[in-house]
């Protein structure tokens, strides 16, 4: 097996529609991480509640739960590149409208949340497209290569090096200049989706595998998409399980780390960039062993705990005194996340039917995330009613405790991994 990975890597850097796709996919995701850094800061400036980052978070989370689903039936009628520069192009100018605001000292939280709403709902269009368009550019014996590469890129680019270089950047010429650069990544992203071929990306409209009955063809198409998911015991317990993670897990990891480093551990955006950095480098090294070991024969299992592990790294969060110590508990956070997240896309590639990739990839994403804007909008109150550390410590334990009951599943672990093999 490993001496047909640089093979079979090298085949798939020869294909001229994923290369630039991965490109451009590379330098958005870096403006990704740069975000994130950036609208914390924004935000803290402008108001030193958490509550305020958890509304901005809501409203960028909320969209996509509402119209995820809606964007995977789009995605799988039109040319996904199409759809995807479309939105590459107005997330470019919601971010941009940030940047120049914050430059010219305009810019008011009522303003951030309407920016970023707007961005929200350009991502759920974009991002089940941006998941199902790989297997129309790449062989099936390439498409564990092609996952392999995304989930190493992601956490380097998203991860480790925009988080890092927004701190420096925030400290250097200030949020404006962040959210400009960020602004810019999405046109460059935007430019190589034109650069595309539209035929080879637009295999949405071709072989499809069941009729569009008139004007209810969404919620049909929809429908199909579910009894599919409901069939598959690991499908739907990993998408639940997700779900009632994100809602302990998310809302404290991005808006409770941010204002413990600013005003427990008095650190800068510096040291937020590089906390966000290591875990990134720890999502990187997850890719590196899945992509060259292949996953583990166990695969369902070890996903499931993998996952679980980055709540309880939550646990001894609430005890940390500076920002030197939460970097390794991100990096186990962000790593077993990785690793989980190679398994779970392992399986979507090799058993979701093409004509159907979108519509489960929205729904994976819509679910996965649906109580995320909840988590969003109750951390800061709860934060200010428990207090942060408390907060932390009983979100990690709920989380992980949640996430490893539903290995008790019946039939979750039934199906064998035939095709599971990275690099196989």
């Amino acid at each position: 097996m490993r001496h047909l990975i640089p093979s079979k890597l090298g085949r798939l850097l020869t294909i001229r529609e994923f290369v630039l796709l991965w490109s451009g996919s590379t330098v958005s995701l870096f403006g990704d991480g740069i975000y994130f850094v950036t609208i914390a800061w924004e935000v803290y400036r402008l108001s030193d509640l958490p509550t305020a980052l958890g509304i901005v978070s809501a409203a960028f989370a909320l969209p996509q739960v509402v119209l995820l689903v809606f964007g995977g039936v789009i995605s799988d009628r039109m040319d996904r590149r199409l759809l995807m520069l479309w939105m590459n192009a107005v997330s470019g100018l919601m971010i941009g409208s940030l940047g120049v605001l914050v430059l010219l000292d305009r810019i008011q939280l009522w303003e951030i949340i309407v920016l970023v709403a707007v961005y929200g709902v350009s991502q759920a269009f974009f991002l089940p497209a941006s998941r199902a368009i790989v297997p129309s550019l790449v062989d099936p014996d390439l498409l564990p290569q092609a996952m392999a590469v995304e989930q190493f890129v992601q956490p380097l680019t998203g991860s480790l090096l925009g988080p890092a270089v927004g701190g420096l950047l925030i400290a250097a010429g200030g949020t404006g200049l962040a959210f400009l650069i960020d602004a810019a990544t999405f046109l460059v992203a935007a430019g190589t989706l034109s650069a595309m071929a539209s035929a080879v990306a637009a295999d949405a409209v071709g072989d499809r595998a069941e009729p569009r009955p008139g004007r209810f063809a969404i919620l049909h198409e929809a429908g199909l998409a579910v009894r599919f998911i409901r069939g598959l015991p690991w499908m739907w317990a990993g998408l639940a399980a997700a779900a009632i993670a994100n809602l302990a897990l998310t809302g404290p990891l991005m808006v409770l780390i941010p204002f413990l480093i600013k005003y427990r551990l008095h650190s800068g955006p510096e040291a937020l960039g590089l906390v966000s950095a290591v875990g990134g480098l720890g999502a990187i090294l997850a890719a590196v062993y899945v992509s060259w070991r292949g996953l583990p024969r166990q695969d369902i299992s070890w996903m499931f705990i993998c996952w679980a592990a980055a709540p309880a790294a939550m646990i001894p969060m609430s005890l940390v005194n500076s920002a030197w110590e939460l970097m390794p508990l991100t990096f186990i956070a962000m790593g077993g996340l990785a690793f989980g997240n190679m398994v779970w896309f392992a399986r979507l590639g090799a058993r979701v039917p093409g004509h159907m990739l979108g519509r489960v990839a929205s729904f994976d994403m819509m679910l996965s995330f649906s109580l995320t804007p909840v988590s969003m909008a109750v951390t800061g109150p709860l934060a200010g009613l428990i207090g942060v550390r408390h907060l932390l410590l009983w979100s990690g334990a709920l989380a992980c405790a949640l996430t490893l009951v539903f290995l008790l599943v019946p039939g979750l672990r039934v199906t064998g991994r035939q095709g599971m093999e990275i690099g196989a």
